[in-house]
């Protein structure tokens, strides 16, 4: 056994781990002594300590870099690599100790270890509120009947029994969502050779489906009712805005929750949203209309100085406010059974389309991915010119509240006097 002592001095603390910034492409930060942090390009912090075991360079994951409990602040990061360390003097390779130890408390191929496996695989590519959140739900709805089954004893009957408890709650949005989970975890077992056959496979056949009524949304006619509501309301500085924010641009919940000052640039009229946040995991960028601006600056002197947009009104320096807010908002305002956030969505693309506009700048505006794969590979075009006229154009329409801005459902301009409006009003 060789070890090469690193003499590299301690230089990180937690004002400089807050203050690294997401890259493009992951990078490292060295604390000493082979201890480093891999900053990922969803924001995502890992430890790592890279040690020499019998010649050869290895690498070890130590966790997370955070304050929760399943997260490793620079404190015990530093404590873990002097474990790693003891072990090394000791001749051991702290790798192979780690996978013992885990085959000792959970079982090598029990379902709980390979779940965990297959989590850590897909790490990387899902942000970290999104990896706790897949684990959490399993570790509530799957581990406690089947975590400790080997998985290549689980029958599809097994586990139809264990998703059947979570059907008979009528939770069938969370059913669809684990299920599709389970399936990957028996995917990548097949593919590591532990099992023969997938016992989720085929299983959504006999189960109930959940029907999503996420686009309930007004009728055109109404959108002069909505606009007023959101203007005359009594609401908080940020949940209005974020209403109005997304209905100037349609963006869904979480990409507004979570925005950031930095993401704007006024000058440009333009707001980049990173692929962490996006539903597609690409990079967006949102032309913002004149209106738009206007409502965003409106609130930069109650949250500019806090790092989200939406700042929450208890936890503004780490938090965006509740996910329920402008839903809860619209439900007072009337709009219960009638309207949701996602509708803006679905308002807008119905109204657009209907007024002539190209439906590639809409899919764009709304980042959906080209169903044709072969044009979605190819079809990189963002429409920025484009879809920067007909954003503005959009916010104008919304804005005409006395009702002359009204076209009737089902009545499609022509072509030339949708050109021709557009000229008039851009």
């Amino acid at each position: 056994m060789v070890y090469r002592k690193c003499t590299t001095t301690m230089k990180l603390n937690i004002s400089t781990i807050n203050a690294l910034k997401h890259e493009k492409k992951q990078y490292k930060v060295f604390d000493g002594g082979g201890l480093f942090l891999l900053v990922h390009p969803n924001g995502s912090k890992y430890w790592r300590l890279n040690y020499r075991y019998q010649g050869k360079q290895k690498t070890i994951a130590l966790g997370v870099f955070g304050k929760g409990a399943d997260h490793i602040t620079l404190a015990k990061a530093r404590q873990l690599a002097q474990e790693v360390k003891k072990l090394l003097a000791e001749g051991k390779d702290p790798s192979e100790e780690k996978k013992e130890q885990t085959a000792k408390t959970k079982g090598t191929n029990s379902f709980e270890t390979i779940a965990r496996q297959w989590i850590d695989s897909k790490s990387e590519q899902w942000t970290e509120r999104h990896t706790k959140a897949v684990l959490k739900t399993l570790e509530q709805n799957i581990f406690p009947y089947i975590g400790t089954d080997p998985i290549n004893t689980i029958t599809s009957q097994k586990l139809l029994a264990t998703l059947r408890r979570i059907e008979k709650r009528g939770s069938l949005e969370m059913l669809k969502k684990i299920r599709q989970r389970c399936n990957g975890i028996f995917v990548f077992a097949k593919i590591s050779g532990l099992i023969e056959s997938n016992p989720a496979e085929g299983i959504s056949q006999v189960l109930k489906t959940h029907k999503a009524n996420n686009h309930r949304s007004i009728n055109l006619s109404e959108l002069p009712e909505l606009v007023n509501a959101i203007n005359t309301f009594t609401l908080e500085p940020t949940t209005k805005t974020g209403l109005l924010i997304a209905l100037y641009t349609f963006q869904r919940t979480n990409e507004i929750r979570f925005a950031q000052w930095h993401e704007f640039d006024f000058e440009a009229g333009k707001w980049s949203i990173p692929a962490a946040r996006m539903k597609m995991k690409r990079d967006h960028v949102v032309p913002l209309s004149k209106q738009a601006i206007e409502a965003l600056k409106s609130l930069q002197p109650i949250t500019g100085h806090y790092p989200f947009v939406f700042a929450s009104t208890h936890k503004p320096n780490t938090q965006p406010f509740s996910e329920n807010a402008m839903l809860f908002a619209l439900y007072r305002m009337g709009f219960n059974g009638r309207h949701t956030v996602h509708g803006c969505r679905h308002l807008a693309s119905t109204t657009l389309n209907e007024m002539g506009f190209d439906s590639r700048w809409i899919e764009k505006q709304l980042s959906h991915e080209d169903k044709n794969t072969i044009r979605g590979t190819y079809n990189k075009a963002e429409y920025m010119p484009e879809r920067t006229k007909m954003m503005q154009q959009w916010a104008d329409f919304v804005d005409q509240a006395d009702g002359s801005n009204i076209v009737p459902i089902g009545h499609k301009k022509t072509k030339q006097s949708a050109d021709s409006n557009a000229n008039t009003t851009m």
